[in-house]
């Protein structure tokens, strides 16, 4: 069973391939056959030198004679052969031009079908039916904008920002929360920094004069004047830069 089903199905063999199979088995005997005549007529002419040389002109003579018979019989093969080789090409050309015009039958048989398939009344409705469509949409759609008063309008802009922060909020709860850890302490350079600071703050102040106390007893206007002299300014500059 397996063997039947390997077998290659016969080529069929018409009549153009048994004449191109006749003329090609001729041309191939007529080949064979000057090959033949080709190398009597090589050696007649061999036979020939030989009688001359001999003396025997007569029989050379003859064996010339032969061989231009030959050299007519070689011509004529050649002229079979010719036709035989140009009835050949000829076939060949024609079967290849066969080959074409069956390819371009096909390929027109193919087209029109493709065209059969889309006639052109229903290419030119469904070019139609496409225009109607986008006309009716572009209608519907001026009609759907030209409905809305402005307060309509109003809403839908504050509904398009409402929707806005709502989208933001959303995205807000979505991000991760930050930690609620402590502030790291400041270091200790910076510590004690502001503590030299400090202390230099005071040791300026504690080299100010310090304001006197005491109650000054007041003098007669004579004395008093008397009296001031350069400690008493002294100690009222030192009150002034005190105060």
């Amino acid at each position: 069973m397996g063997q039947l089903m390997s077998k290659k199905p016969k080529l069929e063999i018409n009549d153009v391939d048994r004449a191109v199979l006749t003329l090609k088995s001729q041309a191939r005997k007529l080949e064979q056959q000057r090959a033949r005549i080709q190398g009597d007529i090589d050696r007649e002419r061999q036979i020939a030198k030989e009688l001359i040389a001999q003396g025997r002109k007569d029989r050379a003579l003859l064996a010339l004679k032969r061989r231009k018979l030959q050299e007519g019989q070689a011509e004529r093969l050649d002229g079979w052969l010719l036709n035989v080789q140009g009835m050949l090409l000829n076939i060949e050309t024609t079967k290849s031009q066969q080959q074409l015009f069956t390819a371009l039958k096909e390929g027109n048989k193919a087209m029109k079908e493709m065209q059969q398939a889309m006639p052109l009344e229903e290419v030119d409705k469904l070019m139609q039916d496409n225009a109607d469509a986008k006309a009716y949409a572009d209608s519907l759609n001026q009609m759907l904008g030209e409905s809305l008063n402005p307060e309509q309008q109003e809403a839908a802009e504050a509904e398009l920002e409402e929707l806005e922060k709502q989208m933001l909020e959303e995205q807000r709860l979505e991000m991760p929360a930050v930690p609620g850890r402590p502030l790291p302490a400041a270091p200790v350079e910076e510590k004690e920094a502001q503590q030299e600071a400090t202390e230099a703050t005071e040791e300026q102040l504690a080299q100010l004069p310090s304001v006197p106390s005491t109650k000054v007893q007041a003098l007669p206007a004579a004395a008093a004047g008397e009296a001031e002299g350069p400690a008493a300014e002294r100690e009222r500059e030192a009150a002034l830069v005190a105060a």
